[in-house]
């Protein structure tokens, strides 16, 4: 069931709401007229926000024709929110999966630097060692 609300305003002379809406496959239309004669009216252009599910080319066969229309606020169903929430919630822990990785690379990488440095040292300091000792029974 799809409803439409049309709200045609003439400031000084009349209000027209055209209340347009699909009940079991038949289309009903009601059009209901204000008058307003009011001299003292202001022109500016008002606007009346209506909250409402359409399917805008169904209108075309009832002989309508909508050429724009202008979307303020979007509303997903709650379904989508979730899928949606669910997408970012996977690609944030996908993220955060990587960059654990990545620390845990360096980790290794900086412990692996390390361990060949101290070895390095440990032969050098063995190396000089034993040139001590050769220097030693040398001069003896």
């Amino acid at each position: 069931m799809a409803t439409f609300l049309m709200l045609l305003m003439d400031t000084n002379i009349s209000i027209t709401i055209i209340l347009i809406r699909e009940f079991f496959n038949k289309i009903l239309i009601l059009q209901l007229f204000i008058p307003t004669m009011n001299e003292n009216k202001d022109q500016r252009v008002q606007q009346l926000d209506v909250k409402c599910e359409t399917k805008t080319k169904a209108m075309s066969a009832y002989g309508y024709e909508i050429v724009q229309t202008l979307i303020v606020d979007i509303e997903p169903d709650e379904h989508v929110k979730r899928a949606m929430n669910e997408i970012n919630a996977a690609a944030r822990l996908r993220m955060a999966a990587t960059e654990k990785a990545e620390a845990e690379k360096i980790l290794q990488i900086k412990r692996a630097e390390g361990e060949a440095e101290s070895k390095y040292l440990s032969g050098l300091g063995i190396a000089r060692q034993r040139q001590a000792i050769v220097d030693e029974t040398i001069q003896h």
